[in-house]
């Protein structure tokens, strides 16, 4: 994202690249990069980020409260949003995996620093594990806004559940509200391909989509908070129905409305930048609050704690897991199994029956486990339903023993 905002014209992107070691200038006229930063994804990625700021500054529950409010920006990323209205004039909080905050920290710090920007704190955690995230929140007084801006893409959907499940426990706590705009994702794409190569791309596109899907075997499981363009209804009434499940109520904001201050339309005619606006009136802002009416479930937050035991003997590997196995703990059992592999094993056994919880993290660091003894050669045993059914969704079933 950082470079897309360097090529889009923000002022504060190509400072925080140089602070970071990277030439934007030669990285974004490397060949291998024209498709990664093709103008259509500056464009939807400038457009996003802008809406985001400006609807944080804007709408109706926000405005006059800036002294006791707080931004919570999760996934925040290598961005200047911190550096941006009304962000900068807010308390901000940062969060995301610790090796882009450990990075974050010193080089935001010095520009705070330089720029006399206050009450900016950036930190270390999993969207998924609650008590990171509220731990990330001690400072705050007021309400908050919580911001994800391309971070729901990667999660799949047991991860989602646990997301939302987190944020309506902080909104239910601070008050506030969670503003995204990456259940859009895919309209906005479209409406960006539109306006950087006409309707005959967006129209060459459905029709590429549509014989795909005629020659496929096999049926794609499409993320519980994606719209699509192709299928908006059905995939609408998709992510709806996953808010309702999870405690959730939801506004929609055209992007229309807050879509301000996007450079990367500036080399376009007038024509171009009215009609890209207006498609914009069918793209949307997702404002959600919690379900006052949502019945909770008895639900254990007090099991985050992460443990792990090994023990090796003749060629086997037993390994204990308790807690939350995700991107903040998933280092940690790697260390572990690294030095206690020694002579690589062949056969590894993990005795999941004290395993709360399993991110998309921990099943890299299974996998690695997997390509090193064989497929086959690890077994899981003991999961509970909520482990079981990650496997299964992800395809780790068919890997295991």
């Amino acid at each position: 994202m950082l470079l897309h905002l360097c090529i889009a014209g923000d002022e504060d992107a190509p400072i925080l690249a140089k602070k970071f070691g990277i030439n934007a200038d030669e990285f974004l006229g490397a060949k291998d990069q024209q498709v990664a930063l093709s103008p259509e994804l500056t464009l939807m990625t400038e457009t996003r980020f802008r809406t985001i700021n400006n609807i944080v500054g804007k709408y109706k529950n926000i405005v006059g409260k800036y002294k006791n409010s707080a931004v919570v920006d999760i996934g925040c990323g290598y961005t200047p949003r911190a550096l941006n209205e009304p962000c900068k004039e807010m308390n901000y909080v940062g969060c995301d995996l610790p090796i882009v905050t450990d990075e974050l920290g010193p080089v935001f710090g010095e520009l705070f620093a330089e720029r006399g920007i206050k009450d900016k704190e950036f930190h270390a955690a999993d969207a998924t594990n609650y008590h990171a995230l509220r731990a990330a929140l001690n400072s705050v007084k007021g309400e908050i806004t919580v911001l994800s801006d391309g971070l729901l893409t990667y999660f799949n959907n047991s991860e989602l559940t646990e997301l939302c499940t987190n944020i309506r426990r902080l909104l239910k706590e601070f008050g506030g509200q969670w503003v995204t705009t990456d259940p859009d994702a895919n309209p906005l794409f479209m409406a960006a391909l539109v306006a950087v190569h006409g309707t005959a791309a967006y129209e060459n596109l459905q029709k590429t989509m549509k014989a795909y899907e005629k020659q496929s075997d096999t049926n794609i499981e499409v993320q519980n908070m994606t719209v699509l363009a192709f299928d908006y209804e059905n995939t609408m009434k998709t992510v709806t129905d996953f808010l309702r499940s999870v405690g959730l109520k939801w506004e929609l904001v055209p992007m229309s409305e807050y879509a301000t201050g996007v450079h990367s339309l500036d080399g376009y005619s007038d024509q171009v930048k009215a009609d890209f606006i207006k498609s914009l009136e069918k793209v949307h802002i997702w404002v959600m609050t919690p379900d006052e009416n949502y019945k909770e479930t008895e639900e254990n937050y007090d099991s985050d704690a992460f443990g792990v035991k090994v023990k090796t003997h003749g060629g086997k590997m037993d390994i204990k897991l308790r807690g939350r196995l995700d991107s903040i703990t998933a280092p940690e059992l790697l260390e572990v199994y690294k030095k206690a592999a020694g002579e690589k094993p062949s056969k590894i056994v993990v005795d999941a029956s004290a395993l709360d919880y399993i991110s998309s993290a921990g099943l890299r660091v299974l996998l690695l486990m997997i390509k090193e003894v064989g497929e086959g050669n690890l077994s899981v045993k003991g999961q509970n339903e909520t482990v079981a059914a990650i496997f299964e969704q992800t395809g780790f079933a068919d890997m295991i023993s």
